[in-house]
């Protein structure tokens, strides 16, 4: 292999596991909100205050990036609104 294939597979590996790095720091943060929510002391203003921020949060990241940061920046909006809209219900 020659010695400019061997420094990008060397970088390639390294993405990869900054990747797999930050994918850790996500679902942590993930169980850690989902907890939160779980736990709110009042689930009715969580889920009234999520409502009324989310189309500035959604518009301000709205050209940020990339496409395929704008559908994941999506969907993690979904699915934390459905979240918190879950637990409105709970006990």
């Amino acid at each position: 292999m020659s010695i400019e294939i061997t420094e990008i597979l060397d970088r390639l590996h390294a993405c990869e596991a900054g990747l797999e790095v930050h994918r850790g720091y996500l679902k942590a943060m993930e169980y850690a909100l989902r907890v939160s929510f779980l736990t709110h002391q009042d689930p009715n203003a969580l889920l009234d205050t999520w409502t009324r921020l989310l189309p500035s949060i959604a518009s301000t990241h709205a050209n940020d990036e990339g496409p395929l940061f704008v559908a994941a920046f999506q969907q993690s909006l979904t699915i934390l609104t459905e979240q918190i809209g879950l637990d409105r219900d709970a006990p």
